[in-house]
């Protein structure tokens, strides 16, 4: 039995598959990682000569005010079973986006702005504008690792829209 396909590998094999001259039997690589996010995953570093922002998150600010770093009252665990740590910084610029745990995998998004992600809720992401002048309706970027991509490319949640190059 002679088998069509071989596959031997995935995104951390990128290196040797580009710069070996015998790859044996395998004629099949699994570049998933590697062709969505252009990302050799072992250093972490781009792959020359492509573009690393074929995915962007865009999320809509719904709330926008200048509060208090540290909410009033006592801290109990959200909904996850986690209890929130929250540096007093004073008065911030918070702004509330319209996505959140249910959607991505927050702990996988880069804003594009110099915005601090401070948690997020099953529906919402907290941010600290910093220095930004963030108001309600404005859309936020963010760039994705891997697990935020594969979560927001499954959450029925997440609008899906495809823009020229």
């Amino acid at each position: 039995m002679i088998l069509k396909f071989v596959s031997g590998g995935n995104s951390a094999n990128y290196n040797w598959f580009v710069s070996t001259d015998n790859v044996g039997r395998i004629n099949n690589v699994r570049l998933g990682e590697s062709i969505y996010l252009v990302c050799e995953t072992l250093q972490r570093k781009p792959i020359p000569e492509l573009f690393t922002d074929a995915f962007t998150l865009v999320a809509e600010v719904i709330e926008s005010k200048i509060k208090p770093s540290v909410p009033y009252g006592k801290v109990f665990q959200d909904a996850f079973g986690n209890v929130p740590d929250f540096q007093d910084i004073g008065q911030i610029k918070r702004a509330v986006l319209a996505i959140g745990l249910q959607d991505v995998q927050v702990s996988g998004l880069t804003p594009r702005l110099d915005i601090e992600i401070l948690g997020a809720s099953s529906d919402h992401i907290i941010v600290n504008a910093k220095k930004i002048e963030i108001k309600v309706g404005d859309e936020v970027e963010f760039d994705l690792n891997y697990g935020a991509l594969l979560a927001a490319m499954t959450s029925p949640y997440v609008t899906k829209k495809q823009v020229p190059a």
